[in-house]
């Protein structure tokens, strides 16, 4: 889990496999570790370990991950609620460390140190985070967080 922040893995291209088949938006390759760490059980007995599997962001679709034989997995199948499928402000921005929206917004408009970014980082350095096992995407928060305070702004 050491490299869930730093890691610059690049997908390779699969004749259109990347793109949802629900919405045919194109998704995030993700680790196979991810889905075993966010499907329920009966979702998890019809995971095909050996495929391509791939997070679709798109709010607007019910699908989080997908593979190369178009299985799908929907939010139905999944234990937490995932960010970009949900605009409500309890749920996580950072799964590993708990920033909700609420928090997020919170932090900022009472000016608390660290700031939100700050706190995620600090414990990136420390080698504390498992984006991997604790984010639905599967990859590290920092983007999503700093759009968020952004829009906050």
């Amino acid at each position: 889990m050491s490299d869930c922040c730093t890691s610059k893995e690049k997908a390779s291209e699969n004749s259109g496999s990347e793109l949802c088949p629900s919405c045919n938006v194109k998704g995030k390759r993700v680790k196979i570790i991810t889905l075993k760490s966010m499907l329920k059980p009966t979702a998890l007995e019809s995971l095909n370990a050996d495929l391509i599997h791939y997070f679709c962001s798109s709010e607007e679709c019910n699908t989080v991950y997908f593979n190369t034989d178009k299985k799908t997995y929907s939010l139905s199948e999944i234990k937490v609620s995932v960010h970009h499928k949900d605009n409500s402000l309890t749920v996580p921005v950072c799964y590993c460390f708990d920033w909700t929206r609420e928090k997020i917004k919170q932090s900022i408009e009472k000016g608390l140190s660290p700031n939100p970014l700050e706190h995620i980082r600090e414990n990136i350095k420390e080698n504390r985070c498992g984006c991997e096992v604790n984010n639905p995407q599967g990859s590290c928060c920092l983007g999503n967080v700093t759009t968020f305070m952004n829009q906050l702004s």
